[in-house]
């Protein structure tokens, strides 16, 4: 891939003169990406992809990716689990296959707008989020979606390990920290384990938390709207073979940036993982994607 086609795929995808900033950097991990080999269905979706997010959903996977070839480690993209769809990447240490289903969270439109008619008025934003929890339902909501069966196998062989991976560094404006990660998929009690108090939200029910948890009417109307029990009733719940999510933060995060460094949380699920494992996995992958700071 050439740059003037990189730059054409960026202008087509609807990024302007800010984007157009971050060619270079970008081709490069696609010119190492292209010597790597196998990753040719990645620059097909690139160069077909048209709307704004799903461009930015293949640059993700580029800047993923990337860190993999740099240390000299295969990631393979595209991977099978027996179902009709492909998970995004299979990744192999000793004794296990690591399969990671990639997703990038933007800000949400009202949000977004706001900020925009503000911008275009004062060139200057001030936004108030007084109810961080809708960020928590959206990446619960995703984590859920993407954790499809047409994709991943509800009953998965004892040598994979099955990730969700989610950007989540646009939400609340690009403040949105490990806590609420930790809220998002293991709940109030995860929180009070690692974080300041005011991180706990006594409403949400963590993705990964039991299902024969005694919850209260405030989170009984939680599971509704975030749907954890109309999938549990319409078939079987990702607690059941999703055994972690991956939370990853970019910087620089402003949506012109498609060259960036990443860092990750790994918030695993109990049921399906223990700490013998979860150990040495994460500490191979902690090596390849830097850990991001703690709250």
């Amino acid at each position: 891939m050439t740059e003037a086609e990189l730059k054409a795929i960026i202008q087509a995808a609807g990024g302007g003169c800010w984007a157009l900033d971050y060619a270079g950097a970008l081709l490069e991990k696609v010119t190492s990406l292209e010597a790597a080999g196998g990753y040719e269905t990645l620059f097909t979706q690139l160069r077909s992809a048209k709307q704004p997010g799903d461009f930015r959903g293949r640059v993700l996977e580029v800047n993923f990716a990337d860190l993999f070839v740099k240390k000299g480690t295969t990631l393979q993209y595209g991977a099978k689990q027996g179902m009709s769809g492909d998970v995004d990447f299979c990744w192999c240490v000793p004794g296990h296959q690591v399969f990671i289903e990639m997703k990038l969270l933007g800000q949400d439109l009202r949000t977004k707008e706001a900020a925009n008619q503000q911008l275009e008025a004062t060139e200057r934003c001030a936004t108030h989020i007084s109810d961080d929890t809708r960020d928590v339902a959206r990446i619960q909501r995703d984590i859920l979606q993407k954790s499809s069966t047409k994709k991943f196998k509800a009953e998965p062989e004892s040598t994979w390990i099955n990730l969700v991976a989610v950007d989540v560094s646009e939400l609340q404006l690009g403040t949105i920290d490990i806590g609420d990660c930790l809220l998002a998929a293991g709940g109030n009690e995860l929180v009070k384990m690692h974080c300041d108090p005011a991180f706990q939200r006594p409403s949400v029910v963590g993705v990964f938390e039991p299902a024969d948890k005694g919850l209260t009417a405030e989170q009984d109307d939680w599971v509704v709207k975030c749907h954890h029990s109309v999938l549990a009733a319409g078939g079987t719940h990702p607690r059941d073979y999703i055994h972690g999510v991956l939370f990853l933060f970019r910087k620089p995060a402003e949506l012109a940036a498609l060259s960036y460094e990443l860092s990750s949380v790994v918030v695993w699920n109990p049921v399906l993982i223990d700490a013998k494992l979860a150990k040495p996995v994460l500490e191979a992958f902690h090596q390849i994607v830097p850990q991001a700071k703690s709250c």
